[in-house]
């Protein structure tokens, strides 16, 4: 299968769980395309099947800057995704009770609102609970990817 991965991230950490569950799914025999920067042309996202957004927060619960242009074209856009199937990887930190995954809730229900449809459950990666997210994410992968 081909997977279009959306990365999001301010401090690098979504962006090393990102590159663990590429090397899982090229492993398994999946395409995968990281996806850090640009817009909507760039990344076609109505033209994709299978979507995997990584992302962490910034600020109170905000979209991280290198993706944050192309959240905000997306939600102004308002392409049609019904044809795409996507599965979530957020990163935070608990500590930050009122906007803890505030950045993957945002893509999670922007992605909604389009007509994606959401395949499993989000994984939830806490700084604390989760000293080692790349490999809790990789190991999610696995049976995200054998429900489709």
């Amino acid at each position: 299968m081909k997977i279009f991965m959306i990365v999001g991230s301010e401090s690098g950490n979504a962006e090393m769980v990102a590159d663990v569950v590429k090397d899982t799914l090229d492993a398994l025999g999946h395409e995968t395309a990281i996806f850090k920067e640009g817009g909507l042309a760039d990344a076609d996202l109505a033209a994709r099947s299978i979507v995997l957004v990584i992302t962490s927060s910034t600020g109170i619960g905000d979209i991280p800057q290198n993706i944050e242009p192309f959240f905000d074209e997306l939600r102004d856009q308002r392409p049609d995704l019904s044809r795409v199937r996507y599965g979530l990887v957020g990163l935070g930190d608990r500590n930050y009770k009122d906007s803890f995954l505030g950045g993957p809730k945002k893509w999670d229900a922007l992605l909604t609102e389009l007509g994606a449809h959401r395949i499993g459950d989000r994984l939830e990666l806490d700084a604390t609970d989760n000293p080692c997210p790349d490999q809790d994410a990789a190991d999610w992968v696995r049976g995200w990817i054998m429900q489709f």
